[in-house]
């Protein structure tokens, strides 16, 4: 069942260059990790909450659990193994007792070791998500994304965030190869990790299914031949290729995108209908994972498992924005340069010409249904509001809540940004598309607390999914990421400042 090579021919990495790509990665990660131990080496913000635990699984004491903490015991148990394997290996090569197990510098290089096994997972993904892709875009790709700062600041941390990215990515990319089994043992990990993985999971179950149902686009493209099947295929050639509507245009070229969806969805019912049984037979491992945590959330009455006092489940509208904003902000050298946006407000200029009231119309309505998001759904934890540690913070105080009417200025930079996606991925499938947006917006939605860590997910699988920006574009976006690290690593390991207890602070994301 499972597809052919995982990455094409043609892209494959001569063993030299990706042992020495993956040596350089590790050295650059080994470095700045010395760098945490000798000037951040105490737990710090969430590390007080993780270390402890994983520590109590090193030493046995698997009942004992912090009421705490919100998600599931992956991490503790990865990083529990991990820390159990160093001290054997460390009493077994220096001939003394082993220092104590799971200490913090360990417990960090977890997530530091996952880092580096995310390098050919994006490699894979990029190349999975579009074949056509050169080898040169491919490793640029990937070093971006290696570099992106919340995925490379976390790196010296330990948290959830790169593991669960990690096993969420790998769901994925087995799923897209039709290896399901394989994927549905790395979504359960991935869930362990984090528990709104699940929906990303149920996404990457419904991507199964668009592949198996429904796997090429509608027959006039089925008849252009090698670019039919890149399309079909959803590849795209560039930042300003050409902007093909994705699959099974059936119901004409500039229809209503609703009417055009439920056309798609019926068609993909029908289809599973008919398919039921060897899709039953294939995608059950996906399902299982999705079936289970749904048990879990009934049993345990809700998603987090410990304080459920300050998670407790809201309408957060706005959050679906700030993640819009948040990802085409990160790709500026994309969606932000003087050309992109006079090329924008040519496409908006012409489709205002063909039909004027419906343009008018469609603007109107997005703009009002932005507004209501933000003025209905936009909230504040007291975490938010309490704690100057965080880049966020400062983002509410200064932008977002600066003046009353400072968060309604943002809302043509919103409206531009989901129009600046649609584009981007406007060679996926609609329905593709579609489920990305609502399993986005079912992770952002309930979530009370504005952090930017929760957009990771949805960024990357735009990130590799867009088309392709030109070299020029992928290196300074690669550049502007790798001069964030910069910044913000010296401001959490050189710039510390004592907070009013006397404990010391960290900016941090």
């Amino acid at each position: 069942m499972a597809r052919g090579p995982l990455v094409p021919p043609a892209a494959c990495l001569p063993p030299a260059l990706a042992a020495g790509g993956l040596a350089a990665a590790a050295l650059l990660l080994a470095g700045i990790a010395a760098l945490f131990h000798r000037l951040a080496p105490e737990p710090y913000m969430d590390e007080p909450f993780h270390v402890p635990q994983t520590q109590r699984y090193c030493e046995g004491r698997w009942r004992e659990w912090d009421p705490m903490i919100t998600t599931l015991p992956g991490l503790y148990l990865l990083g529990g193994a991990a820390g159990r394997l160093h001290s054997s290996l460390f009493g077994l090569l220096a001939g003394v007792l082993p220092p104590q197990p799971c200490g913090t510098t360990v417990l960090r290089a977890v997530n530091a070791a996952a880092a580096l096994a995310c390098l050919p997972l994006f490699y894979a993904a990029a190349a999975a998500a579009d074949p056509s892709r050169s080898r040169r875009q491919l490793l640029l790709m990937t070093t971006a994304a290696f570099l992106f700062p919340l995925h490379f600041f976390f790196s010296f941390l330990y948290y959830t965030d790169v593991p669960s990215l990690a096993f969420t990515l790998a769901c994925h990319l087995a799923a897209t190869r039709r290896s399901y089994k394989a994927a549905g043992l790395l979504g359960a990990a991935a869930v362990l990790m984090r528990q709104t993985n699940a929906v990303w999971v149920a996404f990457s179950l419904g991507d199964a299914l668009l592949d198996r149902c429904l796997p090429e686009d509608a027959a006039p493209q089925r008849s252009n031949g090698k670019r039919g099947l890149r399309q079909r295929r959803g590849e795209g050639k560039g930042s300003s290729g050409s902007s093909s509507s994705g699959s099974g245009n059936a119901c004409g070229g500039e229809d209503n995108v609703l009417l055009q969806l439920a056309h798609d969805m019926r068609q993909l019912a029908r289809q599973a209908w008919v398919l039921r049984r060897p899709l039953a037979g294939d995608l059950w491992p996906l399902a299982a994972v999705v079936v289970a945590f749904a048990a879990f959330v009934k049993v345990n009455g809700g998603i987090v498992v410990g304080d459920r006092a300050q998670h407790t489940p809201v309408r957060h509208w706005a959050q679906p924005l700030y993640c819009l904003l948040y990802c085409t902000a990160a790709l500026a050298p994309v969606f932000w340069t003087p050309a992109a946006l006079a090329a924008a407000a040519r496409r908006a200029a012409a489709a205002a010409r063909v039909r004027p009231a419906a343009a008018a119309t469609a603007l109107a309505g997005a703009a009002a249904l932005a507004a209501a998001a933000v003025a209905c759904g936009t909230l504040a934890h007291p975490y938010l509001l309490a704690d100057n540690r965080h880049y966020t913070f400062y983002a509410w105080s200064r932008v977002l809540n600066a003046a009353p009417w400072a968060r309604y200025a943002l809302v043509p930079a919103y409206l531009y940004s989901a129009a600046a996606l649609a584009g981007a991925l406007g060679h996926r499938r609609r329905l593709w598309a579609a489920g990305l947006a609502g399993a986005a917006a079912l992770v952002l939605v309930p979530a009370h607390l504005l952090e930017p860590r929760y957009f990771t997910v949805p960024f990357y699988l735009v990130f590799l999914h867009m088309r392709t920006p030109s070299a020029r574009t992928l290196a300074a976006v690669a550049l502007l990421w790798a001069a964030a690290d910069a910044v913000t690593l010296y401001l959490f390991l050189a710039r510390p400042f004592a907070w009013p207890d006397g404990t010391v602070a960290r900016f941090i994301w």
